[in-house]
Order: structure tokens, then C-alpha cells, then sequence
């Protein structure tokens, strides 16, 4: 099983995790498989539910399955409020870059960082080595609109 997004966590908590998914698909698969089945032999008593052995109204059933969700989604919010707090950590700052240190983290000289910033359009071209290696601006002004 290879997750979507893949985060760093103990190995407990990625056992936990890979046997309450496959938990789920097991218990799906043979809800599914046993509907089916029952669809199939025609033995579909699904709309029949009974509460202690008398018959259940709609209402009832209706009532039983928000409680559920309801449950669920309780616990959802409550797990993920805990995850957030103990997971929380402190706000990098965000010290704004002056032109000095752009220009050295793009291998610029301070002109090309002005004509860079000047432009109303423009077009990076990166190297292999992710460094910018060359940029096309464009005058706005020459650009019509046809109405």
C-alpha cells in the first residue's frame, strides 16, 4: 500500500494506520460481496431492520444513522484538533529579502534584478542547475486588444 502523501511518522503510528485501512477495505469488500450475493440469490432484506426482534420504523433507522454520523464526525474534529496542537509549532519568520541577497540567490547583478522587477511581462528561462540563464520582457504597450 503506497499512500498518496507521504509524511514522516513512527512506526507504530503507520501499523495503527495501515491496519485500520485495511480493516475497512476487508469490511467493505465483504459487505459489498455479501449484498451482492443476497441481490443476486434473491434474499435482499435490507429494508428489513429489526431493534431487539420487532421491526424498526424508517424514523428510527433514519435517527440510528445522523447519531452515526454525528458520532463520526465528532471524533473526526476531535482527533484533528489534537493532531493540530500537537503538531504545532512556531511561525517561521518572514524577514523581508533585501536587493543585495536576491540578486545573490538568483546570480543576478543589481541591474538585472531592476530590469527584472521594471517589467510588466516576462518570461524566466532556467538551466539544468535551476539558476536562471536567461529572461524576455516585453513591452505591455505593444500589445493590442482587438475589440
Amino acid at each position: 500500500m503506497t499512500p498518496i502523501i507521504r509524511t514522516q511518522r513512527p512506526r507504530t503510528i503507520l501499523l495503527l494506520d495501515t491496519l485500520l485501512t485495511c480493516a475497512g477495505w476487508l469490511a467493505f469488500s465483504y459487505l459489498i460481496t455479501a449484498g451482492l450475493i443476497s441481490v443476486a440469490n434473491g434474499t435482499d432484506h435490507s429494508l428489513e431492520f429489526s431493534v431487539m426482534g420487532q421491526p424498526a420504523s424508517t424514523t428510527l433507522v433514519l435517527l440510528l444513522y445522523v447519531t452515526i454520523a454525528a458520532i463520526n464526525a465528532l471524533l473526526l474534529m476531535l482527533w484533528g484538533t489534537y493532531r493540530k496542537r500537537l503538531t504545532r509549532s512556531a511561525p517561521q519568520s518572514r524577514v523581508p529579502m533585501d536587493d543585495v541577497s536576491q540578486a545573490e540567490r538568483f546570480a543576478l547583478s543589481g541591474a538585472q534584478l531592476e530590469d527584472i522587477r521594471l517589467s510588466r511581462l516576462l518570461v524566466i528561462h532556467h538551466a539544468e542547475d535551476g539558476e536562471i540563464s536567461r529572461w524576455e520582457s516585453a513591452d505591455t504597450s505593444a500589445i493590442r486588444l482587438s475589440a
